[in-house]
């Protein structure tokens, strides 16, 4: 049986573990979409093992979470906020999707025209 690195290295496996689980993934969803096995996975969440910058970068990608949660837990009101209106958005049809897209993109240009060229909304 491995025995832990370190507290550190235990507490940035619980946060991919936090993660992951938010994202509704399982170990092997979530090895496969990074690249790596299963049983790497399970060793990281558990503090067995370290990982590489690039391994953290996809972790944080897929995830959607900062490397600031997952290396000291910090995360802020709005990237969970964030984190749910994406998880809504992912689980929309894909013309949906595309939808709620050109409609942001629409209201992003909205907001940032100059005030003379907007009519009274």
């Amino acid at each position: 049986m491995r025995k832990r690195v370190d507290d550190s290295m235990y507490n940035i496996g619980s946060n991919i573990r936090t993660a992951r689980k938010r994202a509704d993934l399982t170990q092997e969803e979530m090895s496969e979409l990074i690249g790596v096995t299963s049983q790497y996975l399970s060793d990281l969440e558990r503090g067995l093992v370290g990982t590489s910058i690039y391994t953290l970068m996809r972790i944080c990608i897929e995830l959607n979470v900062s490397s600031d949660f997952i290396l000291f837990g910090r995360s802020s009101e709005n990237s969970t906020a964030n984190a749910t209106l994406i998880e809504k958005i992912q689980r929309l049809p894909k013309h949906k999707a595309e939808m709620m897209e050109r409609n942001f993109n629409l209201f992003l240009e909205a907001i940032n025209m100059d005030p003379d060229q907007r009519s009274d909304m």
